[in-house]
């Protein structure tokens, strides 16, 4: 069948509209998901660039107008060149000066200094060296603020790109078999939901080759109407084809006698009587014709991991927040009962500290409180983490836990910190709470 007639075709016009849409579908979705799983990529990339910062900001040591760093740094790879991850700070006239082992072979680095509480985010190009992903927090140093420094965390983009690729590869193979068996399923449905109209095709022709005098089987109700019709007009057509037969016999019968008549009138011994006896035969056949005519036409009828010191852990993250919110210091009482630990990744245990304490940073007003203790099974953590902030309804709340939205809008961030940490709970399958603090601000509970 050429492409025209495919087009002519119910079926042929079915799969067509269907597969467009399945192709149309198919993008639009791969796109989709494409940049969601980017997006994704990208804010964890953030976050883990914040904690390098972070990381940098904890071992930091003023130096007259400059800051010093050990010459050997916690993260091993800013101590290694060339392995793609490279730290460096700027003074407030955009000078580096200090920058990691890992960044010696590297050209010039991103140096626009920013303000104080600033950061910027993006991939930066470095001629000769491939892209990066960037990430630069200005901060405030001294009891005055009056040394500005930017802080520098790059780290190379090809293994981003990589997963980037190698899930849009993933996503093509899973969605190509998947638009394989939708069509496959879209032919045979097709084939099963358009069977009834070859039934009444094949029934037809039945009838024309003299099979049937009515189209027979079980139909859907959707086609009833349709076949009942049809069974309708095939019936009145075969009663008015006898009805014709049955009149054409009629007046073939009517006519024989005044055509009888007709024949034996005789014009040469009285012509006279001849024409009145023609004349009224005539008008005799004229109104059998007519009545006979007349009646023609009438009537139709849907593990097990080691235990992680949280004491080290949470004093790093207060220090390294004690820098970053120079301008806006806060009374931080940390109670440890014991020492507890976390089983658990420790990386985890640094995002969810972090991400609450700098909510209480950000939104508390100078006072906050960090307990921490294991509870009596000696496994299970329990954290509380009390400002004297405006506290937290329960409907800010719900609010608040979904990515993107934030307490106060006035605020620097991308509204994802308490979407982490709820994440974080659930995935360990703890237990998250915030109530009143006797701070007077909220006070957010977990147990995991």
């Amino acid at each position: 069948m050429d492409f025209s007639g495919w087009l002519h075709s119910l079926k042929g016009r079915l799969s067509l509209l269907t597969t467009a849409v399945l192709v149309v579908f198919l993008l639009l979705i791969s796109g989709v998901l494409e940049h969601a799983f980017r997006t994704s990529l990208d804010a964890a990339k953030q976050r883990e660039l914040q904690l390098h910062i972070y990381t940098l900001l904890a071992v930091a040591e003023p130096d007259g107008d400059s800051l010093r760093f050990p010459p050997v740094l916690p993260e091993q790879r800013f101590n290694q060149p060339d392995s793609g991850l490279v730290g460096a700070v700027t003074d407030a006239r955009g000078r580096v000066i200090w920058r990691s082992e890992s960044a010696l072979t590297l050209p010039q680095l991103p140096s626009h200094p920013l303000p104080q509480g600033r950061e910027a985010f993006g991939t930066v190009a470095l001629s000769g060296a491939g892209d990066y992903m960037s990430l630069r927090q200005g901060i405030a140093w001294g009891l005055d603020n009056e040394l500005q420094f930017t802080f520098v965390v790059l780290e190379d983009a090809e293994p981003l790109r990589a997963q980037v690729a190698q899930f849009r590869a993933t996503l093509w193979r899973w969605l190509g078999l998947g638009a394989l068996l939708l069509i496959v399923s879209q032919w045979l449905v097709l084939r099963w939901g358009l069977a009834p109209l070859r039934r009444v095709a094949t029934s037809l022709k039945e009838m024309q080759q003299g099979g049937s005098d009515r189209l027979e089987g079980r139909f859907p109700r959707e086609l009833k109407p349709l076949t009942d019709n049809l069974n309708l007009l095939i019936e009145n057509e075969r009663r008015q084809r006898e009805k014709t037969r049955h009149t054409l016999a009629d007046l073939a019968h009517s006519l024989k006698t005044p055509l009888a008549v007709l024949k034996g009138l005789n014009f040469t011994s009285d012509h006279r009587a001849a024409y009145t006896a023609l004349i009224e035969q005539v008008q005799r056949m004229d109104g059998i014709i007519s009545y006979q005519l007349q009646r023609a036409v009438t009537g139709s009828p849907k593990s097990i991991l080691r235990g992680v010191p949280v004491a080290p852990v949470l004093q790093k993250i207060v220090d390294a927040l004690e820098k970053v919110y120079r301008d806006k210091p806060a009374d931080i009482e940390v109670v440890c009962e014991g020492e507890p630990l976390f089983y658990g990744d420790e990386g985890d245990l640094m995002e969810l500290l972090g991400n609450l304490l700098d909510n209480a940073h950000k939104y508390g007003g100078g006072r906050i409180r960090v307990s921490v203790a294991n509870g009596e099974d000696g496994r299970r953590l329990h954290i509380d983490v009390a400002d004297n902030g405006p506290g937290i309804d329960a409907d800010a709340w719900q609010s608040m836990t979904r990515r993107g939205v934030r307490a106060d809008q006035q605020q620097p961030g991308q509204g994802i910190g308490l979407a982490v940490v709820v994440d974080i709970v659930s995935s360990y399958e703890g237990d998250i709470e915030v109530n009143p603090s006797d701070l007077g601000g909220a006070k957010i509970s977990i147990s995991i």
